[in-house]
């Protein structure tokens, strides 16, 4: 059959496979959806508009999707099957334009001409990707480009992720972070104009089930307990051996660099190299007192200590901070709800780009929440008032008139999520045997981090009031780590250290984090 697919005005068309999810034949020919729920038929982002040819509406459409929008022809195009020519509208934000919180300046570009070498730092987050071109006699970035992440089409966390590489997507999805990270690569060269031959080294840091996946690990340890990764170590490789398959599919006009690929060592299978770096870039292992890293993105890392020893530990979060989960939830991308305020029982609303509202990011789920809350239209115990119990409170329409709405089951998300959060850092307070008091620095890491409104953090009972004035947004502290391992050269040998004197803290087992995970659900 023949599939025709519009986006934005642009139209593709390629011949399609009856035994095929839609979802899994729009990636194969590079269009890019988003699927939170890794295509099992429960989150609804994944949604096309069939106007040609479309499906019997399944058990899962009938969930997700309206009675109106059934006899539109709208669909889960992870479980439609096409039998016959059809035409698909996709109307979801494209996510290439993903806001990444990154590092420097268009106008350092301008220097890269006086450096006689590169090295390149490299973030791979598990929504998104940021690198930076690193300049070998300051030790500064010159250039710096990000991208999403498009294994994000499998699944919006990394349990998702572990469950599509352990049934049968290993590849594809080793495939698809090489070839970001290829196309980026080439990116950052063009754009700054730095010669290719003189980039030297490649740092690489992300989480345990990225960098898996980036080596082609199998992941069947990682989801089930004792929780054990293949290789968490310093891995090194050269650029053509990383990334071969892209080298090969390029031929002639491919990037060959000849650099070594060096991806950073991490602490436990939960608690990966994202974090040992921002634990580098933060200095923990010079710190005289304690102090605290939160990362917080599809999963809640921190990391509490000092010079004399650091515990760490990872919350199951879950995905709601970067828009997962959540009925409008999305990415940081143009259009994006980023900023809410509630007068009267009537929300204002700021959005990404000052764009046409499309949707809600995890700052604006944060300030949403924060906001019914004080109006009192949800109570301490998470209830929305009983005029938008079942619908939703509006928050306001998009150019196609559908209204943009926050529902009972969002405000249980951002409940289960915050809560994680706070309980694990009261868990690491408790374990340590230290208080608020005791802590000279809080650093807030990750890009929903960097944007987020402390006030209204703190206001959710999400981070306690007492570390408020504390804390420092410091953005993305992995890629910050990553660049310190290029240019100090001590770098390799502290960052060994912190690892060594990190002791990690298992929270599913733990009956103190259990009873603040229980208690710090309800809003204060």
């Amino acid at each position: 059959m023949e599939i025709k697919v519009i986006r934005d005005g642009k139209t593709i068309v390629f011949q399609g496979k009856e035994e095929e999810a839609l979802l899994d034949q729009l990636r194969d020919q590079g269009v890019y959806i988003s699927a939170a729920c890794g295509g099992g038929g429960r989150c609804g982002k994944c949604r096309v508009q069939m106007t040609k040819g479309a499906t019997e509406p399944g058990e899962e459409d009938v969930k997700c999707l309206g009675q109106e929008e059934l006899e539109a022809g709208w669909r889960l195009a992870c479980t439609a099957y096409p039998r016959e020519d059809c035409t698909l509208v996709i109307a979801s934000a494209d996510e290439s334009q993903f806001e990444v919180v990154a590092g420097s300046s268009e106008e350092e570009i301008r220097s890269v001409k006086t450096e006689s070498g590169y090295d390149i730092a490299i973030d791979i987050g598990t929504t998104t990707i940021a690198m930076e071109l690193v300049g070998r006699s300051q030790g500064q970035p010159l250039h710096t480009v990000t991208s999403i992440n498009h294994q994000r089409a499998y699944g919006a966390d990394v349990i998702s992720r572990i469950q599509a590489s352990n049934e049968g997507e290993k590849e594809a999805l080793q495939e698809s972070i090489c070839r970001d990270l290829y196309e980026g690569i080439r990116r950052l060269l063009e754009e700054s104009g730095a010669q290719p031959e003189l980039v030297g080294k490649i740092a690489i840091a992300g989480n345990t089930t990225m960098g898996h996946l980036l080596m082609g690990y199998s992941c069947e340890t990682l989801g089930v307990y004792p929780f054990t990764p293949v290789n968490i170590d310093t891995i090194t490789a050269t650029f053509e051996e990383m990334f071969a398959s892209q080298i090969k599919e390029h031929g002639e006009t491919a990037l060959k660099l000849n650099a070594q690929v060096t991806l950073l060592p991490g602490i436990t299978t939960y608690v990966g190299a994202d974090i040992s770096a921002g634990m580098l870039a933060c200095d923990f292992d010079r710190m005289e007192s304690p102090c605290l890293l939160i990362d917080l993105g599809t999963n809640g890392e921190m990391a509490l200590g000092s010079k004399d020893g650091i515990l760490v530990t990872s919350t199951a979060a879950g995905p709601a901070f970067e828009g997962g989960n959540i009925s409008w939830g999305m990415g940081s991308v143009p259009g994006a709800i980023c900023g809410v305020s509630v007068q009267e029982g009537t929300a204002q609303v700021e959005t990404i780009g000052d764009q046409p509202p499309v949707g809600l990011c995890g700052t604006g789920v944060i300030e949403t929440a924060y906001e019914l809350v004080k109006e009192e239209l949800v109570d301490e115990t998470g209830m929305l008032e009983e005029d938008y119990f079942e619908e939703g409170f509006p928050l306001a329409d998009t150019k196609q008139g559908e209204t943009i709405v926050f529902t009972q089951k969002d405000v249980r998300e951002i409940q289960l999520a915050k809560s994680a959060v706070r309980a694990g850092i009261e868990t690491l307070l408790l374990r340590s045997g230290i208080g608020y008091k005791d802590v000279g620095q809080v650093f807030l890491a990750g890009g929903f981090g960097y944007r987020v409104d402390l006030k209204k953090a703190v206001g959710i009972g999400m981070l306690p009031e007492e570390l408020e004035g504390k804390t420092t947004a410091v953005g993305n502290s992995s890629l910050s780590g990553a660049r310190r391992y290029l240019t100090e050269g001590d770098a390799a040998k502290r960052l060994r250290q912190i690892i060594a004197s990190s002791d990690e803290v298992e929270l599913s087992s733990d009956k103190d984090f259990n009873q603040f995970y229980t208690e710090y659900m309800f809003f204060e």
